[in-house]
């Protein structure tokens, strides 16, 4: 069963202007392998792949990149700029991401201070969000985050 088939009740979203089938995002770190990671994509049904644009190789200098081994035909990707301790930084990470083709969608990470993480960052980030908003368009996408009891 691909992607293309499965729409549970033609239920369909739409993020910036595209409508998709698949609710679920899956990323593409942690696989042993480039083969692994194309094949558990494919099974996923996934029509949206996040990539950590500061954590891949995107150079192919070493071989086959992440981005080698998705197929941009069926899959929409939503690089993120996890890893950045600066919206400046996270704004430079994605247009470097854009640079390279992978398109306007953004996810957006901030890590700020790691010692008083959130207020600061969302202290920076409405300084900053003009800035932010010149560069891409602007859908925010509400982040899932795990508590430990």
């Amino acid at each position: 069963m691909t992607s293309q088939e499965w729409t549970p009740h033609g239920d369909t979203w739409t993020l910036a202007g595209r409508t998709f089938a698949s609710r679920l995002l899956v990323g593409t770190g942690k696989y042993p392998s480039l083969d692994v990671q194309r094949e558990a994509i494919l099974q996923s049904g996934a029509e949206i792949v996040t990539v950590a644009v500061r954590r891949v190789d995107l150079t192919g200098k070493t071989g086959p990149t992440v981005l080698d081994a998705l197929d941009r035909k069926r899959h929409t990707l939503l690089p993120n700029t996890a890893g950045c301790y600066s919206v400046e930084e996270a704004v430079r990470t994605a247009r470097l991401a854009r640079e390279v083709g992978m398109g306007d969608l953004i996810k957006l990470e901030v890590i700020g201070d790691p010692r008083r993480c959130f207020r600061t960052t969302k202290r920076r980030w409405r300084r900053r969000k003009s800035s932010w908003r010149k560069a891409f368009p602007y859908c925010p996408i509400a982040a899932m985050t795990r508590s430990f009891a």
